[in-house]
């Protein structure tokens, strides 16, 4: 996003999600990430998240073989949804 207006925190926040997947899938396209990129983002970029999120592990395991298996930004949005989810804000705080 170029623009001359200071993004808000939330669209701060996807840009840096949109940003990540980019940075992450390196192999072939770039539109798509294979399991093991998306292995090394959620560990490199959640892993306080990833160790509440069971069905985070899971998800990736379905993905199948690295070699075959592509992720496409949908997919991937899914993902990060599913992880948040386990974010819990303390009450009181929005």
């Amino acid at each position: 996003m170029q623009d001359c207006q200071e993004l808000t925190d939330v669209e701060r926040a996807i840009e840096i999600v949109i940003n990540n997947f980019h940075c992450y899938a390196v192999k072939g396209h770039k539109e798509c990430l294979t399991p093991n990129e998306l292995k090394d983002l959620v560990g490199q970029r959640l892993p306080h998240l990833a160790k509440g999120v069971e069905p985070l592990d899971e998800k990736i395991e379905c993905l199948g073989d690295n070699e075959e298996a592509k992720l496409q930004f949908g997919e991937y949005w899914d993902i990060m949804g599913d992880a948040a989810k386990g974010c819990r804000m303390p009450k009181g705080k929005k």
